[in-house]
């Protein structure tokens, strides 16, 4: 089903132990560009729902247009509601928007490709799904909220050891 918001928990760990390096806002993105395709299909009612858009070939292109609207996205509302610190302007680098995209794009296909056997994740090379090995949903929905719940402890251990070392630091210690 388009938009869950069940792949989102694959990429809360990755947050949380690369902090700056990693975009969860264009990664969320990249999961809502990655369902358009499926989203169209679904309300017409033409085409396969995980068609064309769910290969790694398609999911390399929409990495890069995911990777240059996010970026500017966050820029520009950034800019507009005046989010910054210290007066400055937020910048997303490209390194970070064209990782984050394209681990949201990658990883959208591969983990789709363990539970949809219809995929055809390698097209145009291969016509069947080399990933499926008959995983049902729900073992796969349990694994990404743990990953998710590993990833929310560790991002929560990072703030409180920051806030400890702040902390720290302003009463001399």
């Amino acid at each position: 089903m388009p938009f869950t918001p069940i792949h989102l928990g694959i990429a809360v760990p990755v947050k949380a132990v690369s902090e700056k390096k990693f975009s969860f806002l264009i990664f969320a993105w990249a999961q809502v560009v990655m369902d358009l395709q499926p989203l169209v299909v679904m309300l017409t009612q033409l085409g396969k729902v995980h068609g064309w858009s769910h290969t790694f070939l398609a999911a390399l292109g929409l990495g890069a247009l995911t990777s240059v609207s996010g970026k500017f996205a966050i820029e520009g509302l950034a800019k507009l509601l005046k989010i910054g610190r210290d007066g400055r302007a937020v910048a997303v680098p490209w390194k970070v928007a064209n990782l984050s995209a394209l681990f949201g794009t990658v990883s959208h296909v591969l983990l789709d490709a363990l539970i949809y056997p219809e995929m055809t994740p390698f097209w145009p090379f291969s016509q069947t799904n080399p990933l499926y090995f008959g995983i049902g949903s729900y073992q796969v929905i349990l694994f990404y909220l743990a990953v998710g719940a590993i990833g929310r402890l560790a991002w929560a251990t990072r703030v409180v050891i920051r806030k400890l070392r702040n902390r720290e630091n302003l009463s001399g210690g």
